[in-house]
């Protein structure tokens, strides 16, 4: 892609480029070289014969960028556990890259370093920082291809040339770098990882101050805030010294006005100031006082420290540029302050977002009247913002990206990490000087200035002290952003789509790991990368240390050495969350099992309260009733209503008395009652209330006909005549008498004088086809009409060779 991206720039290149990755794709020719295979190429003059020999390269140079890609997309490494034979091809044609890739630097620059081949061997080709160094080679191929063609560009278009940072091909190993002593043993104040309380400021005074030290220097309690109506408490934190100087300082009148832009020194025949002791750093900030501008940048390193550890300060004014080794000087970098809050000096940085956090964390230093570029560059609406676009569009200066990351440790540093270091700084003002003219007259001037103050206020704070309202969150940074911040481990968890079940899992090995970074004073990424934590965490019980060391993962060095450890770790781990789902599982069935005998008590509580109220209301008509004339129980006005009705109507209550038409209604309506619960009707005259005879039987509770027949219920007397009603239903609903209504149908039908055929049966149907049930129709939007559901996502083999693999391989060697 960059191949083809560099021929659309620019076709006169295209022959150069396309020479270039031939010889670096030809791998069988080992011993070709770009001299002499070659011709030199003129961009001036090129021939007829040249344009034809390469007329039919472009397609095929196409296909074998393809097919590398292809290759690249497999486990190549699987692969070459499982065959030796590919094994030795693949190391064989890394040594064939190899050799090309020097031949090829080599031609490029006089002085070249072949890369070693011995970092491709049979265990570090499955390492992808073994080829760290060949990327860094075709990089800076690549690199010279571009700064030489814009130097034949601008000579042909007479315009100003580029310069070009010669960072030469000093390339540094892993291995260089891990034998480095760690420079937190030789700290004057020893690192504390323990965040016992919130992280105070490392200041003793402070200079250029509008509120005094003392009034600053204090744990402040912040008072509860609501957030969508939930009480939000933060933890405690120290203020941010400088926040109302910040806010309240003027930046100078320099600032806002249009300038001639300052030219830097000649980059060629100056030099940076190495700057390692302290007489060095008090000689520079006298010189820094004079100053209106000055440039800053930090060279950091987190791979080997917990919280990561300055390396490297660069400054530079208008006249010199200081490097300043803050491993040595990290104690007596706070007298700094003097130069970086004073209003009258612009601080002028490039991407301060962290360098803020980095200087009060490591070094005490704040920062008062703060110039950042990258808010410049936002608000001029640029196409990119980095600093390495600003070096090239306004100081017309091409630096490297090889270094960018590279371990500032390193002492002494060589000369192109120097040099790198030394860019960042020495074009900075003369950046500033353009955009300032630029923001003035866009005005927008003002709002880089206010970004600016709203980055410069930022504070580092303590992960266990992190802020949870959003008012203090956004000023603060802290070594582990995660979006929950009680639960870290649950953001591993959504991006390598862990199983939910194997959350206690990840727990615990996310606690682990902290715990020995923070010992050990490494990083997490040291101890135990992401990936590797999450192949631990899906092992399966039984865990023990052999399963540990042969996860398809890189093994780190703490994992090697704690493999037993982490083994009963993990194997305790799933035991306890196995034992708690069956914990939960029994709570659960214990609970229902509970809510049932409840359920039935309250069922048999509520049938024996019904029984009782039908035993009692079917009592209503015995001799013993209020409601019977012949009732020997006296009650005062109970004789006198009995004879004698009542009439609700619209203007009010109206009393009538119970005449001979009233008594033939009443049992009118019983008759009808009795016919609909398939009880003989009973004659008439019986029910009249002015009767002297014993009530009817039917009134009264049946005896049972035996000694082993149970007495029915009220319930079964009302609602049902001769079936059995189940006791634990809470209401039992009649069972209607179908063949007697079936027969009253027929004996009406035979009164009639025609026959009803529509209604008739069937004879010549099956009746037992009607007892089939109807097929239901298909509804398109039921549950079982959606189809199948998608298979979930599988989560994605890491690359490794596993035991049983290795096995094979030893025996296939044997």
């Amino acid at each position: 892609m960059r191949i083809e991206n560099a021929m659309r720039r620019d076709p006169q290149r295209k022959h150069t480029i396309t020479k270039i990755a031939i010889f670096f794709l030809m791998s069988k020719k080992q011993s070709a070289t770009l001299s002499s295979l070659t011709p030199t190429l003129s961009p001036t003059t090129m021939s007829t014969e040249g344009q034809d020999i390469f007329k039919d390269v472009l397609p095929k140079l196409m296909g074998t960028i393809r097919s590398a890609t292809a290759l690249a997309a497999q486990d190549v490494n699987f692969y070459k556990s499982v065959d030796s034979n590919i094994s030795e091809e693949i190391d064989k044609r890394g040594r064939n890259l190899l050799t090309i890739t020097n031949d090829l630097l080599r031609t490029a620059s006089s002085q070249t370093n072949p890369v070693d081949p011995i970092l491709f061997g049979q265990e570090n080709i499955s390492s992808e920082s073994s080829w760290n160094p060949v990327s860094n080679v075709i990089d800076s191929i690549f690199e010279k291809i571009d700064y030489t063609f814009d130097q034949i560009n601008k000579k042909q278009a007479g315009g100003e040339q580029k310069q070009y940072l010669e960072d030469g091909n000093s390339s540094i190993s892993n291995e260089q770098t891990q034998r480095i002593e760690k420079p937190q043993l030789k700290f004057k104040v020893p690192v504390d990882n323990s965040e016992q309380e919130p992280f105070k400021p490392k200041i003793t005074s402070k200079p250029n101050a509008l509120q005094p030290f003392e009034s600053v220097n204090k744990l402040t309690n912040p008072a509860p805030v609501y957030e969508d109506s939930i009480e939000v408490v933060d933890p405690p934190y120290y203020a941010h010294p400088y926040e109302y100087e910040i806010d309240t300082q003027p930046y100078p009148d320099s600032i806002l006005e249009e300038s001639e832009p300052i030219p830097p020194n000649d980059w060629s025949s100056t030099s940076a100031i190495w700057v390692d002791t302290v007489d060095g750093l008090n000689e520079m900030i006298k010189e820094l006082s004079q100053s209106s501008e000055i440039a800053v940048d930090l060279e950091h390193h987190d791979y080997r420290s917990y919280y990561g550890i300055v390396c490297l300060m660069q400054i530079s004014n208008r006249e010199k540029d200081w490097i300043i080794d803050t491993l040595v000087l990290r104690g007596d970098l706070s007298a700094l302050n003097k130069i970086f809050t004073d209003p009258k000096i612009i601080k002028v940085l490039h991407g301060a977002f962290m360098d803020i956090i980095w200087l009060q964390r490591d070094l005490g230093l704040y920062i008062v009247s703060l110039f950042d570029t990258y808010h410049a560059s936002r608000q001029l609406g640029f196409s990119k913002f980095s600093l390495q676009y600003l070096l090239d569009t306004f100081a017309h200066f091409r630096t490297s990206k090889k270094y960018q990351l590279a371990d500032w440790r390193i002492r002494p540093l060589p000369k192109p990490m120097l040099a790198y270091a030394r860019s960042d700084t020495h074009f900075l003002l003369y950046i500033f000087d353009q955009l300032r003219n630029k923001l003035i007259d866009s005005d927008k001037l003002a709002r880089v200035l206010f970004d600016s103050r709203q980055v410069a206020k930022r504070r580092f704070e303590y992960t266990k002290f992190r802020p949870l309202s959003s008012n203090l969150g956004s000023k603060v940074s802290c070594p582990v952003m995660a979006a929950n911040p009680n639960e870290p481990w649950g953001s591993l968890m959504y991006q390598y789509n862990v199983p939910a079940f194997k959350r206690p899992v990840v727990e615990q090995l996310y606690k682990w790991r902290d715990l020995i970074a923070r010992q050990e004073d490494e990083s997490v990424r040291y101890i135990m990368p992401n990936q590797l934590l999450v192949s631990l965490a899906t092992l399966e019980s039984p865990v023990d240390a052999g399963k540990v060391l042969n996860v398809p993962s890189y093994v780190s060095e703490h994992v090697r050495l704690n493999a037993r450890e982490l083994a009963e770790l993990i194997d305790q781990t799933l035991k306890e969350s196995e034992q708690n789902d069956w914990a939960i599982v029994d709570k659960w069935n214990n609970q229902s099992t509970v809510q049932v005998e409840e359920q039935k008590v309250d069922i048999e509580a509520v049938n024996g309260l019904l029984d009782q109220l039908l035993q009692n209301s079917a009592k209503l008509f015995t001799e013993d009733s209020l409601l019977n004339n012949n009732s020997s129980v006296a009650i005062p006005g109970v004789m006198e209503v009995r004879n004698q009705t009542y009439e609700f109507t619209d203007k009010g209550i109206k009393k009538h008395d119970f005449d001979e038409e009233g008594k033939k209604r009443v049992n009118l309506v019983w008759q009808k009652l009795c016919e609909i619960d398939g009880v003989a009707s009973i004659p008439d005259g019986e029910l009249e209330m002015d009767s002297e005879e014993e009530p009817s039987e039917l009134t009264e509770l049946p005896e049972a006909s035996s000694s082993n027949e149970k007495l029915k219920t009220g319930q079964q007397i009302l609602f049902s005549k001769d079936d059995d009603i189940n006791p634990e239903e809470l209401i039992a609903l009649r069972k209607t008498n179908k063949k007697d209504k079936k027969k009253s149908n027929q004996l009406a039908q035979e009164d009639e004088s025609s026959i009803d055929y529509a209604n008739a049966d069937k004879i010549l149907i099956d009746p037992k086809k009607n007892d089939k049930k109807k097929k239901r129709s298909f509804d398109p939007y039921s549950k079982d009409a959606a189809g199948p559901k998608p298979a979930k996502r599988k989560k994605a083999m890491a690359e490794g060779k596993t035991s049983t693999y290795k096995s094979k391989q030893s025996r296939v060697k044997k």
